[in-house]
This record gives C-alpha cells, sequence and structure tokens, in this order.
C-alpha cells in the first residue's frame, strides 16, 4: 500500500493558478497585475489598486471617479445587518465579525442567481463599499457607542 502524505496548512497546496498576484520570495516581492505592490503603495491610493485588482489596468481619472462615486453610493448597511452586529458577542474577534458580516452581505443580494459583468461588478462595489461601514459599526457597538 502506497504511503499517503498529508500536507500540514497550505504548504505545498495548489488551489488554482492566477494572473492576478505574483509572489517572488527569491527577490521579497509580490505583484499585483504585473505591479510591484511597493511601487502601487507609493503612487497609488487605495482605490486605484482596487480598481487594478478588479478590471485588470489601472484606471484613468474618469473610471477612478466613477469607480469612486459607485463606492460612496454604496456604503450603506441596511437595518437588518446593524441588527445582526449589534447581536455578536462583545468578545468576539473582529476577524469573525467581519468574516459573518461580509456573508450576511452576500445574504442580502438580489442578484444571486445572475453571473453577468455588470451584476459581479454590483456585488463586488456593495462589499467593497459595506465592509468598511460594517467594520466601523461592529467598532461603534463594542465600545458602546450604538445601542
Amino acid at each position: 500500500m502506497a504511503e499517503i502524505e498529508i500536507k500540514k496548512g497550505l504548504v505545498g497546496v495548489i488551489a488554482d493558478e492566477t494572473k492576478v498576484s505574483e509572489v517572488m520570495p527569491d527577490i521579497n516581492s509580490l505583484t499585483y497585475r504585473g505591479y510591484a505592490v511597493q511601487d502601487l503603495a507609493d503612487v497609488c491610493a487605495f482605490e486605484e489598486v482596487a480598481y487594478l485588482l478588479l478590471k485588470g489596468e489601472l484606471p484613468n481619472k474618469s473610471q477612478l471617479s466613477k469607480f469612486q462615486e459607485d463606492e460612496r453610493n454604496n456604503r450603506k448597511i441596511s437595518e437588518n445587518l446593524k441588527k445582526v452586529i449589534q447581536n455578536y458577542p462583545k468578545k468576539a474577534h473582529p476577524m469573525d465579525t467581519t468574516r459573518t458580516s461580509v456573508s450576511h452581505l452576500g445574504l442580502e443580494d438580489s442578484e444571486t442567481s445572475t453571473n453577468t459583468i455588470e451584476a459581479n461588478y454590483n456585488k463586488f462595489i456593495k462589499i467593497f463599499a459595506k465592509t468598511p461601514t460594517a467594520i466601523a459599526a461592529n467598532f461603534r457597538t463594542r465600545k458602546g457607542w450604538i445601542s
């Protein structure tokens, strides 16, 4: 009987291949879409890098303006999610509450069965915009600033 190799964690496990990022430990570098992350951090706003990851290219001024507008218009979280956040255990780890909030955002999606480019963009922008709001709501709730 052949011996089965069991890998610990994800060491040596390939889940899939991607063109979005590349890790190059030999030169201590990470790239997004061919750009060194260090360079992106020096010259790009967060939203520009998010656009690059999503669309595959850095945005021009018009594209960035539209992207930022879409994000601003989708920041508000539902009253239902606010109630869910207010019921998180006060000792819950913030990563656990963030994961749960993002999962809840997915449950609120009205386009779950639609897989068009436009629908997927809408799904992305809603989660991208609402996640910081949900994190802030959780922080305020934990501090007792929201009852």
